[in-house]
């Protein structure tokens, strides 16, 4: 008998409204304000794929592969305020979206990698954190600044606040319960674009409201390659299935789970999008030693694309790299290896209405 269907529609984080804390700071946030709600995978995991490699020593090359369909939830909800950065003469203003994620084992749909009756519905994944739109402004004088007081001056000799780095604009931090946590930075595409000359500015909560665009036309999604390698070469591969490329794109999902995202758009092909990304080199990603040992993760990569925001229309779709350095060994053998697998997840989730 499978399991039974988990409750994917209430939001697993919300904005705090009583007792009164403050108020979401909505200007701050940029792009981002486009994901505050929940939102859902489409209905049976029509669009998504997880390659999952795990270590395991008594089968050929001392991998196994999990690969499937899934479900999630996933939330975003503003925070009362915000976390300034104080600096000598200006603050970096850490505008900020809370979320947490969780997802789950989809039906089976056959294939290479049918999920098990007795999984279907389970938990397999789950994660949480925070997404932070960065913005420069002058600092306030104190420490808590009440309405109406007034930014210290700039520096002595100084004319201009230094411009925020454009190319690390916005900020995942995450947690996941396997013992890792990622610092990922990265760009938003376009830009909110700020006020030049906003009315006067009584708090970091108030940049003033800012224009927020979208690219027209139909995001240009990446190939990804879920085959591991070890010195430079391709490692286990025929456990992945063979290629399948049409038209020079691999539409195998176990190979290029981003294939699922290509079909969502070709059966929905937005007007516009935004688009989000994010990497972590390893020196921002720790693991707790029995990872460190067996399956460390040492590099991260997501890319999400808002379509059609603001609209009843609105689609989220994502990919995620998780790059791992997973160590291999055999019950027949002294010999141990390191062998570089990527772990890759795609999907496509909608608003659910409320």
């Amino acid at each position: 008998m499978s399991n039974p269907i988990p409750n994917t529609t209430d939001p697993l984080v919300t904005t705090p409204s009583t007792p009164a804390v403050g108020q979401p700071v909505k200007n701050g946030l940029g792009q981002l304000i486009h994901l505050v709600g929940t939102w859902n995978s489409i209905p049976a995991g029509t669009y998504s794929w997880n390659t999952m490699p795990l270590p395991q020593d008594n089968v050929h090359d001392s991998f196994i592969l999990k690969n499937f369909p899934y479900l999630e939830e996933l939330s975003f909800a503003e925070i009362p305020g915000t976390a300034p950065n104080r600096g000598s003469g200006f603050t970096q203003v850490a505008n900020t979206l809370f979320y947490e994620q969780r997802v789950y084992f989809s039906p089976s749909t056959g294939g290479m990698f049918p999920v098990p009756e007795d999984a279907e519905y389970t938990l397999v994944h789950a994660e949480n954190g925070s997404w932070l739109f960065l913005d420069i402004d002058r600092q306030f004088s104190g420490a808590f600044p009440t309405d109406g007081s007034s930014p210290v001056p700039l520096p002595d000799g100084t004319t201009t606040l230094p411009v925020q780095d454009p190319s690390m604009n916005i900020v995942k931090q995450m947690s996941v319960p396997h013992g890792n946590s990622i610092l990922a930075t990265g760009t938003v595409t376009p830009e909110a674009e700020f006020p030049v000359n906003p009315p006067p500015i009584v708090s970091p909560d108030n940049p003033g409201t800012p224009k927020l665009s979208a690219i027209p036309g139909v995001p240009s999604i990446p190939q990804l390659n879920a085959v591991p390698n070890f010195e430079g070469k391709p490692y286990g591969a025929r456990k992945y299935g063979p290629s399948a490329i049409v038209n020079g794109v691999e539409t195998n999902a176990n190979i290029n789970t981003n294939i699922k995202l290509v079909n969502y758009l070709e059966a929905n092909p937005p007007k516009s999008y935004i688009h989000f990304k994010v990497a972590a080199p390893a020196q921002k990603i720790t693991n707790i030693s029995f990872e460190t040992k067996h399956a460390l993760v040492d590099s991260y990569e997501m890319e999400m694309w808002l379509l059609n925001p603001g609209t009843p229309d609105a689609a989220l779709m994502y990919y995620q790299n998780i790059g791992m350095s997973m160590t291999l060994s055999s019950s027949t053998s002294t010999d141990s290896k390191v062998v570089t697998f990527p772990h890759l997840t795609s999907n496509v989730v909608v608003p659910v209405k409320s």
